[in-house]
């Protein structure tokens, strides 16, 4: 099958698309997902909650920094640690679509041959994007409400495993 302009031009076109959404995909790896939940607490007593709810976030490495008992709220706060199969992931998806990129402008301009070689040497700017990014303290909110109810306001991930190790039966709000 001969390779036509039109086609080049549009498999350029294309793969500048999947580059874009590749950046979009990397930008959003370190993006802040921090979300409110409501449990129902009602087979616990409240001192009996809030140390369960405690011991769970003192082993995942957070630390109380403000107590405010007329509100019976409690802040915490711990450090998000990047992860290195996600790292590694993303280096591998930036390679991959890099190579592709490189492969498409040396066919389109052809004293652009080995284009495609230097541009996968820039995929771990992907990993190091992501591992510099990721890294920062993270804030968890409790607060008990009235009605047998935990209010936490922390990132998804984390309400998921407090939902999860704690077997909360998860509210809608």
């Amino acid at each position: 099958m001969p390779v036509t302009v039109p086609t080049i031009y549009s498999t350029l076109f294309l793969t500048i698309l999947l580059f874009f959404g590749l950046i979009s995909f990397l930008r959003g790896s370190i993006k802040d997902r921090t979300i409110d939940a409501c449990f129902a607490v009602g087979n616990f007593t409240d001192d009996r909650l809030l140390m369960q709810v405690r011991d769970h976030f003192l082993q995942r490495a957070y630390k109380v920094i403000e107590l405010d008992p007329e509100r019976d709220v409690a802040i915490l706060l711990g450090q998000v640690k990047p992860s290195i199969f996600l790292a590694i992931f993303l280096t591998f998806l930036a390679a991959i679509g890099l190579i592709c990129l490189g492969l498409v402008l040396g066919i389109l301009i052809p004293d652009l041959d080995n284009i495609w070689l230097w541009l996968t040497f820039m995929s771990p700017l992907a990993g190091v994007f992501y591992w510099r990014g990721i890294a920062r303290e993270q804030k968890v909110s409790l607060q008990l409400l009235p009605d047998a109810k935990l209010k936490v306001r922390a990132h998804k991930d984390e309400i998921t495993e407090l939902q999860r190790s704690l077997n909360l039966e998860k509210l809608e709000i």
